[in-house]
C-alpha cells in the first residue's frame, strides 16, 4: 500500500506552492520524496503527487533543490547533443542513483505541469542550466569538434550557447 501524504499538513508547515518550482526542481522533489518507485499515474491523485513534491523540496531545501534543478537540466541539454563529460555523467548517476525512480519522477512532474502550471517566477528560471564540474565550452558558448573534411570545426554548446548567440547578434562577442 502507498503512504499517504496530508497535503493540507505539507502546505501549512511551509508557504511553498507547487506552481512556484521548475520542471526540473519538480523533478528532484520528487526523487528525494516518499513517492514510491513505481506507481501508475493513473492511480494517484494529483494532490498526492503535489504532496510528495513539496514534501521533497522540504528535505532537500531551496539551495539544494535549485543546485540539482540546474545541473539536472545541464545534463539533459548535454545528453540531446550526445556531449555529455564524462565527470557531469558521473555526477549526475550519483544524484540520482536509481535510473527507474528518476523515470518516474519526470513522468510525475511533467504530469504535473498540467494541473500545477509554472508561476512567471518558475517560467524564467525554467531554463537555466549548468554542466557540474564544468562545461566542454568553458562557458564561451561554442564546442570544438574533431577535425574532420567538409564537417564544422566547432558546435553550439546546448547549455552556454543560446546567450552567445544573443551575444553574436548584438555585435558584443
Amino acid at each position: 500500500m502507498m503512504p499517504v501524504i496530508s497535503l493540507e499538513k505539507v502546505t501549512t508547515a511551509a508557504a511553498l506552492r507547487v506552481e512556484d518550482l521548475t520542471t526540473c526542481e519538480r523533478i528532484a522533489a520528487l526523487y528525494a520524496s516518499d513517492m514510491p518507485n513505481r506507481f501508475r499515474a493513473a492511480s494517484v491523485e494529483a494532490a498526492q503527487v503535489a504532496a510528495w513534491i513539496v514534501q521533497g523540496a522540504q528535505r532537500l531545501g531551496a539551495e539544494e533543490l535549485r543546485r540539482q534543478a540546474v545541473f539536472s537540466y545541464g545534463q539533459r541539454l548535454m545528453e540531446m547533443s550526445a556531449r555529455v563529460p564524462v565527470h557531469a555523467q558521473a555526477a549526475h548517476e550519483r544524484r540520482f542513483p536509481r535510473a527507474g525512480r528518476l523515470d518516474q519522477a519526470e513522468r510525475a512532474a511533467a504530469g504535473s505541469t498540467v494541473w500545477a502550471r509554472l508561476s512567471t517566477s518558475a517560467l524564467a528560471r525554467n531554463a537555466d542550466a549548468e554542466v557540474e564540474g564544468g562545461c566542454p565550452c568553458g562557458g564561451r558558448g561554442w564546442i570544438a569538434l574533431p577535425s574532420l573534411p567538409e564537417a564544422p570545426d566547432a558546435m553550439t554548446c546546448p547549455v552556454h550557447g543560446r546567450e552567445t548567440v544573443r551575444r553574436h547578434r548584438g555585435g558584443a562577442a
